[in-house]
């Protein structure tokens, strides 16, 4: 029987949703809505995973372990927590816990 991780997801933060648009003088914008509530735990970095980041050019800067959701996605969401906007770079699914880790990046 897998573990609970009720109580170790202590800190809190918001999903957001990327949506992209044209405004009325043609100009791209980016605009992040806020969809609701998540509650993470805090996991630090490793080297591997900085490694990685070179190689993708992303520098990830946090990690964070989050109840499985189907619905987050690296492309279509955003993370904000302490007022600062991440953007998701890494998903890892764990099934076996029912969570994710998640490697966040800040937003250009």
């Amino acid at each position: 029987m897998p573990k609970r991780a009720i109580n170790k997801l202590r800190w809190k933060a918001k999903l957001l949703v990327i949506t992209e648009g044209v405004d009325e003088d043609d100009r791209p914008y980016t605009k992040y809505e806020e969809k609701r509530d998540l509650f993470y735990e805090e996991i630090g970095t490793t080297a591997q995973e900085k490694y990685l980041g070179l190689q993708a050019k992303t520098d990830v800067v946090r990690r964070i372990k989050i109840r499985f959701d189907k619905t987050v996605t690296e492309k279509l969401n955003a993370i904000r927590i302490d007022s600062t906007d991440y953007l998701i770079t890494r998903i890892y699914t764990n099934m076996e816990e029912r969570e994710m880790e998640v490697s966040l990046a800040y937003v250009d």
